[in-house]
């Protein structure tokens, strides 16, 4: 499967160097730079325990994975 621990980590540092490519480049505003940047810390671990509950064969119900 594509979606693993590593390519959520490698994805959102992709995703914030092309917004510092942005930022630098005049196209983003520092303030959505800094939004993003502080978005990705505060939920990167809810991000990677939802791909561990995804991964969780005793999980069958699929509102448990997402938290609905």
């Amino acid at each position: 499967m594509w979606a693993n621990k590593t390519a959520i980590k490698e994805n959102a540092a992709s995703l914030k160097k092309f917004y510092q490519y942005l930022y630098e480049d005049g196209k983003v505003s520092e303030e959505a730079f800094s939004v993003l940047k502080e978005s990705i810390k505060e939920d990167m671990l809810e991000w990677l325990a939802t791909m561990e509950r995804y991964d969780d064969p005793d999980i069958e119900d699929m509102e448990e994975v997402w938290g609905v």
